[in-house]
Formats: structure tokens, C-alpha cells, sequence
């Protein structure tokens, strides 16, 4: 049975670029992921065999070779999200694909990542939890305004901390 980590795209990438022996800052160079991800990764795929190391250099073995060669898993057609969140995007684009809002509504998604200092994610943070409140706080919303609106956000590290630092 494969494994949650087996799951994801980074080991594959990561077996695919041992075609060639390479250092661990090469990988996730490459990769455009943090060496202390790559890293996390190579220690598991060591661990079942996929991959061995010597003097700083990776190379995978006949069965990385095989996970590399391997099809990838399904991919699922949307990103899980939080049941009430779920329930809500799909009835709304349901919703307006019918009609039900007319022609005067707002709806979008969009999903953004980067490596941001973390002071300027705290001041991102307060910004938006300051943006947040002005538009959302109990005193300020209309009760009589239609359709009512709902926004729900996450804000998370998407990556670990490189080694290096």
C-alpha cells in the first residue's frame, strides 16, 4: 500500500532528476523547493530504498528508477476544502451558473504563494485581518443588501524553512 508522502509529486521529481548522482542544494535548486523539503523527502525515499547517498551526492537506485517510471497518482478534481466552505463555493457557482444572482455579483478564487519575509507576512496578515473588519464586521455590513456575501481565507506555510538558514 503507498504511503500519504508516496502521493505527492516531489518524490517522482525527485528520482526522476537522480538519472544523474547530484548534491541536495542542486535537487531543490532544480525543483524550486527548499533544500530542507528535498531533504525530508531523500531520507524517505533512502528509507524504502529508492535512493542512496554518498559523500553529499544522491543517486537513486533500480527501484527510485521504477517510482520515477511510475504513473502518477489520479489527481482529484478540486482541492478539498472545509466542509462549510465546500458546501458554499459549489452551491454558489451552481447558483450563478443558473442565474440566481443576475449580472451584478462578485465571485473569484485565487491562490498565490511565495517566499515572503515574515515581516511582511505579519504585515500582511493585519492588513487583511484589518481589511476583514471593515467590510465584514457586524456594524458594518447592510442586513438588506443581497446576495450575502461569505469570504474565507487560509494563510499557511506551504514549504519548510530552508536548511541553510
Amino acid at each position: 500500500m503507498a504511503s500519504e508522502w508516496e502521493d505527492s509529486e516531489l518524490p517522482r521529481g525527485i528520482v526522476a532528476l537522480l538519472e544523474e548522482p547530484r548534491a541536495l542544494s542542486d535537487i531543490a535548486e532544480r525543483l524550486e523547493v527548499t533544500d530542507a523539503r528535498v531533504l525530508w523527502y531523500l531520507q524517505k525515499l533512502r528509507d524504502t530504498g529508492r535512493v542512496v547517498e554518498d559523500a553529499g551526492v544522491w543517486r537513486r537506485t533500480a527501484a527510485g528508477a521504477q517510482l520515477a517510471e511510475s504513473p502518477a497518482p489520479e489527481k482529484r478534481a478540486w482541492t478539498e476544502l472545509p466542509g462549510a466552505s465546500a458546501q458554499d463555493y459549489v452551491q454558489a457557482y451552481a447558483d450563478a451558473a443558473a442565474g440566481m444572482f443576475g449580472t451584478g455579483f462578485v465571485q473569484d478564487m485565487g491562490e498565490h504563494a511565495g517566499r515572503v519575509p515574515r515581516e511582511r507576512v505579519a504585515e500582511f496578515h493585519e492588513r487583511l485581518l484589518s481589511l476583514v473588519g471593515e467590510y465584514f464586521a457586524p456594524d458594518k455590513v447592510d442586513r438588506a443588501a443581497s446576495p450575502k456575501y461569505g469570504f474565507r481565507w487560509v494563510l499557511t506555510p506551504v514549504d519548510l524553512h530552508p536548511l541553510d538558514d
